[in-house]
């Protein structure tokens, strides 16, 4: 008796520590999105106030956006080396943008001495996480011998890894060169400015869209091709699936070949919502690769780790690949998120 008791408030003080813990999270993703507020509204001092006391609470994402705002010198005095700083705590501790903030202040000298080799080193560790920024840049710097030994074969296989994860400015170069780019889609990928926190980014100088940041992880595919939202549905899937679900499946598969990614998005989240795993991987594939809506890898981790649930054959790679672009304090919202009632989804414009 005494053992049945033992081990019914071992496991009562394990679901309380459970939620107590993803009430944490969850409470450091809406001040996290109250920072954000503020700085949308052109309240600088808030969100820093706001993302700089997450810092110190070791969220990852939080010193990025930190930095960013010392960095610039909006709503708070400028300090590149505190900035370096911020930068370079979230980098070693897994965060892949940060990575090239890094990479990019050690080869500018900015808040730190110059150092190129040094450089390198934090553009290959946010390269071989699947950063496209990192190796595009990477692949400069081997094309002109900076902080590495020249090397135009790794140059090419670099900015050819860069186009066909969809970064456009690696595209529209290797086109300049005359070669051809297997599976380019100009609207893949935005080209990004990395100097507005939390928006979407291009040049190496800040964050992606939303929570598209990257954990380095010595596992993380980098040469993998992966599924197009449009691929279609097997026919002995379209068979069982339901009415209903299958003609706005259909829906959202003719405007996607069409072009109006926008519109194959807000088709297929409304049947995600509903709960059909194909719809749910396309809706997380369509958050990945940034298509239809803004990248957003925790929103993309949701949808897939959904699909993966419902045993969806296609998606553990997908979300495996996601997976590893997350920070920890990223992946533990997003694993929060799973378990969120999905809301009722908007209707299809």
């Amino acid at each position: 008796m005494i053992g049945k008791l033992r081990f019914a408030f071992a496991f009562a003080l394990a679901i309380l520590v459970s939620a107590c813990a993803t009430g944490v999270v969850r409470d450091k993703a809406e001040r996290f999105e109250h920072g954000v507020a503020a700085y949308d509204a052109g309240d600088y001092v808030t969100a820093y106030v706001i993302w700089e006391q997450l810092a110190r609470e070791n969220d990852l994402a939080a010193m990025r956006n930190t930095a960013h705002l010392l960095r610039q010198g909006k709503g708070v005095e400028k300090d590149s080396k505190r900035a370096f700083r911020f930068y370079l705590e979230a980098a070693e501790k897994g965060l892949v943008t940060a990575m090239a903030n890094v990479a990019e202040m050690y080869l500018d000298g900015e808040g730190v001495e110059r150092n190129p080799q040094a450089a390198a080193a934090w553009y290959a560790n946010a390269a071989t996480a699947g950063l496209s920024i990192a190796q595009m840049k990477l692949s400069e710097m081997y094309e002109q011998g900076i902080g590495v030994e020249r090397s135009p074969e790794r140059s090419r296989a670099l900015l050819e890894r860069a186009a066909r994860n969809g970064y456009v400015p690696a595209q529209a170069k290797l086109k300049t060169m005359g070669v051809p780019v297997a599976d380019a889609d100009p609207a893949a990928q935005e080209p990004a400015n990395l100097d507005d926190p939390w928006r979407g980014g291009g040049t190496v100088s800040g964050a992606f869209k939303g929570t598209n940041t990257t954990a380095l992880s010595p596992s993380a595919p980098t040469d993998v091709k992966h599924m197009s939202p449009g691929e279609p549905v097997p026919a002995a899937i379209n068979e069982r699936m339901p009415p209903n679900d299958l003609v706005q499946m259909n829906a959202g598969f003719a405007a996607y070949a069409a072009g109006n990614k926008k519109l194959a998005f807000a088709t297929w989240r409304n049947v995600a919502a509903r709960g059909n795993p194909e719809a749910q991987l396309r809706v997380g594939l369509m958050y990945a690769q940034g298509e239809g809506t803004g990248q957003d890898m925790i929103e993309a981790y949701r949808w897939l780790r959904l699909a993966a649930d419902q045993e969806h054959p296609k998606a553990p790679d997908e979300l495996s690949f996601v997976a590893a672009q997350l920070a920890p304090a990223e992946r533990a919202i997003a694993d929060s998120l799973v378990n969120v009632p999905v809301e009722e989804a908007p209707p299809a414009p």
